[in-house]
């Protein structure tokens, strides 16, 4: 345990070591220094990389604030290998940010400086070719992890990702916000190998995002997709056919967590008789919200499957058919009853099942249906909630039973 407390700037610092990571609680509230040169003359002896560690914890504004602490805090922070640039924390979006951020990417460039995690949102300016020099330079200065948040042009162009970020082999994980990534028409492949975490959001993608991405990254362990679309979708009624060749190729995915949100028929990524095939998947997070997927025949064999969560808003499941022997806990939100024709499992352990559904119309056929599921799923502890009211709403009527 270290503990220092620094009472004319406010500063407490705490680092308990665990596991495999350091715990630091850290409440700091810094004044500016009158007349301030470079630094205070202080006990200033923590070491840079914990400096590092400790500004990784905290936003721009509150990093770029804690060089006023000591000489070693400024001098860390222009050293620092995560960087976040957000356009809105400058008072001069249009002056200052650009050559804030170009200043400093050069300075890494000339000290040979390497970057772990760059972060980009330019919510305010539309500058493309911007966006594009810095994302560049991050990825040659060997960055692990990249999020980028680009706002579309004043006449609604999306921005175009660099194909220097597909061909990076230190990535290890990317999030991206509606931005258009051209899987398709560049002239080599992916080459992802290192990439384990994946974020998309209002994406568009020319190609199969699981064809010409997903599937040529083994090591992803996490997937997380919303709102994503395909630019053939718009010519093609169907997508990419799966060959025998990537049921194979499938069995060497890492997978562990995917998580889909408002799913479409225009990506092999969202059909549900792909999801079951990633032989390690311990979660499957659905979100169906404000979609016209096709749930019918939904089947999930997975012996690695552990946790299911299914949000169906006003979507309908029938016919389904679960078999999963280490399932720990089955959840379902939405409007209507799930119609289940089997769920199977073997797990010796207790597993849990969370059910919670509209019930605006209490009939025989209701209490029919309700009674086959509870029946079906009698081996796990259920939680059973009513809800009268709209599912998008805090103010609803809830009847919740626990049936053990």
């Amino acid at each position: 345990m270290k503990n220092l407390q620094i009472t004319k700037t406010h500063l407490t610092l705490e680092v308990s070591p665990m596991a495999n990571h350091e715990r630091i609680g850290l409440n700091l509230e810094v004044t500016p220094v009158e007349n301030f040169t470079g630094g205070v003359e202080a006990d200033d002896d923590i070491p840079e990389e914990m400096i590092h560690r400790i500004q990784s914890f905290m936003d721009a504004r509150l990093a770029a604030r804690s060089t006023l602490l000591f000489k070693s805090w400024h001098l860390a922070w222009l050293t620092r290998p995560d960087l976040d640039f957000r356009d809105e924390d400058f008072r001069s979006q249009l002056i200052e940010f650009p050559a804030f951020a170009i200043n400093t990417m050069q300075r890494y460039e000339d000290l040979e400086l390497r970057i772990y995690t760059f972060r980009l949102e330019m919510a305010s300016i539309a500058d493309h070719y911007l966006a594009t020099e810095l994302i560049i330079k991050a990825i040659k200065l060997g960055a692990t992890n990249l999020t980028l948040r680009i706002r579309r042009t004043a006449r609604g162009t999306m921005f175009f990702l660099p194909y220097e970020v597909l061909d990076s082999e230190t990535l290890a994980g990317f999030s991206a916000h509606e931005c258009l990534i051209d899987l398709e028409f560049r002239k080599k492949e992916v080459s992802l190998s290192n990439l384990k975490t994946l974020n998309l959001s209002y994406v568009v993608t020319s190609g199969d995002l699981f064809l010409d991405l997903i599937w040529k990254c083994p090591s992803l362990e996490e997937i997380t997709l919303d709102s994503t679309r395909c630019l053939w979708f718009l010519f093609l009624s169907e997508p990419k056919r799966l060959t025998p060749s990537c049921d194979s190729m499938i069995q060497l995915h890492k997978l562990k967590s995917l998580r889909l949100h408002r799913l479409d028929n225009s990506d092999n990524m969202y059909r549900h008789y792909l999801w079951p095939k990633f032989p390690w998947l311990k979660e499957l997070v659905i979100c169906a919200y404000d979609s016209d997927y096709d749930w019918n025949g939904l089947r999930i064999y997975s012996r690695s499957l552990e946790l299911i969560t299914l949000y169906m808003y006003d979507n309908e499941i029938t016919n389904g058919k679960f078999d999963v022997p280490n399932i720990r806990k089955f959840k379902v939100v939405g409007v209507h009853m799930p119609q289940l024709d089997e769920f199977k499992t073997s797990s010796e352990r207790e597993w849990e099942s969370d059910i919670q559904i509209k019930c605006d119309q209490l009939n025989d056929s209701w209490f029919s249906s309700l009674n086959k599921l509870l029946r079906m799923l009698s081996p796990s502890r259920i939680t059973l909630s009513l809800i009268q009211g709209f599912l998008l709403t805090s103010n609803l009527d809830r009847l919740e039973l626990s049936l053990k």
